[in-house]
């Protein structure tokens, strides 16, 4: 079934204590569970999902995903979110989402990229080239996002890593919620204890991380003051940037 009137569609969904760290905040890996959760829940409405696909040889991959956040989420609680495909170039299709309190109240907004890849030779496929019907596009946009960013400050290693096998997923890579993880592992305790105050973040992934690999993890020399972190993960095989994440505080 192509995506036809999908902002009428509605979601609830739930903040666990596992996605608030030990000051009661939202870790960044809570902001994306939620995100892959809704359009999880939502492609399969429309027969879009990842069984759906896999059986025509083919999944999405999520690029980047955007997040700009009005409240800090501060405990569990419940949400109300709603989302639809609001663009498509050659390659990526746009995602935008909407998180709201029961009472209406925005909470976060957030806007995704993803390709669709062919799951036997790992390439891209272009949209002209699809056999089915994506469906309509809702030009609405929430928030200024895009799939790319170039890093141009000094990047200094601060921690090493590995992919064990908790860390992949159906697709046999890594799962695009462990990188805010990493992101968030290589934060100091007064960045993380000024979670708080965060009200942007933007994550993109550059290559896969399969089983085994390593990868050295780095970030920007800013202290928290500054306002904006900058953390990446280079795959120490092949030396390929693997995910940048940007944080941005008040």
């Amino acid at each position: 079934m192509a995506l036809i009137n999908e902002s009428s569609y509605s979601y609830s969904c739930s903040v666990g204590m596992d996605m608030l760290n030990g000051h009661g905040f939202m870790k960044p890996s809570g902001y994306q569970s939620l995100i892959i959760d809704v359009v999880g829940r939502h492609l399969r409405q429309f027969s879009l999902g990842v069984d759906d696909l896999l059986q025509k040889g083919m999944s999405w991959v999520l690029v980047s995903s955007s997040v700009e956040i009005y409240r800090p989420i501060r405990s569990e609680m419940t949400l109300q979110a709603r989302t639809w495909h609001s663009e498509q170039d050659r390659l990526t299709f746009r995602r935008e989402l909407c998180f709201t309190d029961m009472e209406g109240k925005p909470i976060f907004n957030a806007a995704t990229f993803s390709v669709l890849m062919n799951i036997n030779d790992r390439r891209i496929i272009r949209p002209d080239k699809l056999d089915f019907e994506i469906g309509q596009v809702n030009s609405e946009l929430l928030i200024e996002s895009s799939p790319k960013l170039r890093v141009k400050c000094e990047m200094q290693e601060c921690d090493r890593r590995k992919i064990y096998p908790s860390c992949i997923d159906r697709l046999g890579h890594t799962n695009n919620c462990r990188y805010p993880e990493f992101a968030y592992d290589a934060l100091t305790d007064n960045e993380i204890a000024s979670l708080e105050r965060i009200h942007r973040m933007d994550f993109f992934y550059k290559s896969e991380l399969k089983l085994g690999d390593t990868f050295t993890v780095r970030r920007n020399a800013a202290f928290v003051e500054h306002g904006e972190l900058i953390i990446d993960g280079i795959n120490d095989e092949n030396g390929k940037q693997s995910f940048i994440c940007r944080m941005i505080l008040d």
